[in-house]
């Protein structure tokens, strides 16, 4: 099963190399069950201050599965926006985002970000 791998997991993983985060991105990427999507990568670039890390990132996104944002996403994102709102939750959008485009592949999503412990996903990585 892909998992859908938050920025946060990404930049544990470009940056120390070593711990459980890292460790876990790294067995995803080996086994071919690492997942991205297009808010992911642009996050990850507009971080970017080499070269070096641009071609690398670059390498990287074309062995690892794309997971594609469709139309019906950004509906789904909006509605799940103002429920969380409704019940006195503001979430950032890219979450949202994130979190719809994994229930809708039924992949989990590995992060320590604690704003997902409020969204209808399974987390690969259990959140304090």
């Amino acid at each position: 099963m892909n998992v859908l791998i938050d920025t946060c997991a990404w930049i544990d993983f470009f940056k120390s190399k070593t711990g459980a985060m890292s460790n876990r991105v790294k067995k995803l990427i080996e086994i071919n069950q690492a997942a991205i999507i297009g808010v992911i990568i642009a996050e990850l670039l507009q971080g970017i201050k080499q070269e070096k890390e641009y071609q690398m990132l670059k390498i990287l996104l074309h062995s690892i599965h794309y997971l594609p944002t469709t139309d019906s996403d950004w509906f789904t994102v909006g509605q799940l926006a103002r429920q969380q709102r409704s019940v006195g939750l503001t979430l950032p959008l890219t979450d949202i985002l994130i979190a719809v485009i994994a229930q809708r592949n039924k992949v989990p999503v590995l992060t320590v970000d604690k704003h997902f412990k409020h969204l209808p996903i399974d987390l690969d990585n259990l959140l304090p």
